[in-house]
């Protein structure tokens, strides 16, 4: 996690607009349900989402909700393909309303996409057991913008979180 910054930001209310699938959680290697989900987008669907986005986290973003509390291998989520926006909603677009709360922002640099999965696993593992906060109920969102050979991720992800109160 050397390559691991974080920030805590307030956020008002937003929602993400995009496509929706459930889809099986993977712990190792990529997501093939999320794979397939995203290539059956079609590029115009996904221009008129990236113009709906005007707020932070920038850009198409992935967007994991619903997650088992157990986190287990197989256990089904809800994952948007979309942006932040607070734009009103399109109607053949999926929406999620997201309430204002405070949020644990990582970002992270290295090989793709080994580099997301290490994130993941050092924030709950490592980054938690160390700070001041707990998880709450929300989304996780992820942005990724991938060098031009796909071989390297900045990425940024953002997780519920709450004060501890202990």
């Amino acid at each position: 996690t050397s390559n691991m910054r974080y920030r805590i930001v307030d956020k008002a209310d937003f929602r993400v607009v995009g496509r929706k699938a459930r889809v099986p959680l993977v712990h190792e290697g990529a997501n093939p349900a999320i794979a397939d989900f995203i290539r059956g987008i079609g590029p115009d669907v996904m221009r008129r989402v990236a113009a709906l986005g005007d707020q932070e986290p920038a850009g198409i973003v992935g967007v994991s909700d619903q997650l088992d509390p157990s986190r287990a291998e197989g256990t089904e989520l809800d994952y948007y393909h979309g942006v932040v926006t607070g734009a009103e909603v399109p109607e053949d677009m999926d929406a999620l309303d997201v309430p204002a709360g405070q949020w644990a922002v990582f970002e992270h640099s290295g090989p793709f996409p080994q580099s997301l999965q290490y994130l993941w696993r050092d924030v709950f593992t490592q980054w938690f057991p160390s700070n001041p906060y707990g998880s709450r109920p929300g989304p996780e969102i992820l942005s990724v913008r991938l060098s031009e050979e796909g071989t390297q991720a900045d990425a940024e992800l953002w997780i519920p979180v709450e004060r501890s109160t202990a």
